[in-house]
């Protein structure tokens, strides 16, 4: 099963994982719109527009995907205060969404490979954003539930294969990351356009 837009065909686990990625950066803008919405946080929502932005290059060639999941998968038990079964529930999605990725991407194990300079940069980028929006969502979605940790562990998931999701598209570099570049701009733009609409009722009938 596939998507066809134009001469790129997306299969339907590449497309679950773009689409849990999007979900992620509407998340960033509507989050980044409510923090300059406060002085006090201007620099808070440069740091997440800069992680934003970093995250659209680091994301589609980061290899340390598993050690995001982790990362999501710890966040979810310090924002739920230790409670292990929301935690569990996080690991449950996040592997489920990995094996159904996975059993369609050729993979090649390559042990002995050495991380560039560039890849460890991806790495550690690519952690930071999975722990910034595992804490996002678990803010805006207070009280963590076992359905917010399920939508945590499918982005944490969707972060760990669309690397390699992307890779297997037969497509130039250049179009992955104009099409990732897409997906995550655009995403990003309509959470914060969102926020800034209810922002601008709330004041609106504030001041009635």
């Amino acid at each position: 099963m596939a998507l066809k837009i134009g001469r790129v065909e997306i299969g339907f686990q590449a497309l679950f994982s773009l689409t849990a990625i999007a979900i992620a950066y509407a998340y960033l803008g509507s989050y980044s719109r409510t923090l300059l919405s406060q002085p006090d946080d201007y620099f808070k929502a440069g740091l997440l527009f800069v992680l934003a932005i970093a995250g659209i290059f680091a994301i589609p060639q980061s290899l340390g995907g598993l050690l995001a999941a982790i990362a999501a998968i710890s966040t979810v038990y310090w924002q739920s205060q230790s409670n292990l079964t929301l935690s569990l529930i996080t690991a449950i999605a996040c592997l489920t969404i990995y094996l159904i990725g996975f059993r369609d991407l050729r993979y090649e194990s390559a042990p002995d490979k050495k991380l560039s300079i560039v890849e460890i940069v991806a790495t550690i980028i690519t952690i930071a954003f999975t722990v910034a929006i595992a804490m996002i969502i678990s803010q805006i979605q207070a009280p963590l539930n076992w359905i917010v940790s399920i939508a945590i562990g499918a982005i944490a998931g969707a972060i760990t294969l669309i690397g390699k999701q992307l890779s297997y598209l037969d497509l130039s570099p250049k179009v992955i990351g104009r099409l990732f570049g897409i997906v995550t701009v655009s995403s990003f733009a309509v959470g914060f356009v969102i926020r800034a609409f209810l922002y601008a009722t709330t004041k609106a009938i504030e001041l009635s």
